[in-house]
């Protein structure tokens, strides 16, 4: 399956989930979309949108705000770097923390897979989870949670790329699980 298939199929699986059982959801949901007539929260270089006047369904219809020019808005295609313009048309934002990490793409989707492959092989698997991760150019920063907990218990952080193997990932997971057991034991 590809980045844009894979997204695609996240999307409308969650975005229907919600619609169907969270008035909540769907309340914050409407609230975050730009206006079209006013300055009013108005779309941001890397929204996920998808179009609303565009007749004919393209490959650009749900995508990435990639840059947006006084003339038109840029987006680019989900899991590629094509890019296409927008001239007359309006959109509406998607609220990518009701995604989660699914909609990743390329080497920080496989970095998200390898470093949930290390937690599921980590000395202490039962005891820590995977929390969260974050990419910032070149650095993973990857959140630990003690099971049955959402509370943050360390963090690591690491250059990425292609490369970057399920065990460099698990040696750090495990050199930080075996400091948060020590510095559990030192506090009793």
């Amino acid at each position: 399956m590809t980045d844009k298939e894979r997204i695609l199929m996240w999307l409308v699986n969650r975005l229907y989930a919600n619609a169907l059982y969270s008035r909540e959801k769907l309340g914050k949901w409407r609230d975050m979309q730009p206006s079209i007539f006013s300055g009013d929260n108005p779309l941001q270089v890397g929204d996920l949108v998808t179009t609303q006047t565009t007749i004919t369904p393209n490959d650009f219809i749900v995508g990435y705000v990639e840059e947006i020019q006084t003339d038109c808005v840029v987006i680019r295609e989900i899991g590629s770097k094509q890019l296409c313009n927008y001239y007359n048309e309006s959109f509406m934002r998607i609220d990518k923390s009701l995604l989660g990490n699914e909609i990743l793409e390329g080497t920080q989707y496989l970095t998200y897979q390898k470093v949930l492959k290390g937690f599921s092989n980590s000395d202490k698997s039962y005891t820590y989870r995977f929390k969260s991760i974050s990419f910032d150019d070149d650095i993973c920063t990857v959140e630990a949670r003690k099971a049955f907990s959402n509370d943050a218990v360390f963090s690591i952080k690491f250059k990425y790329n292609s490369k970057t193997t399920i065990k460099s990932i698990l040696s750090l997971i495990n050199n930080k699980e075996a400091k948060a057991d020590q510095q559990k034991e030192g506090a009793k």
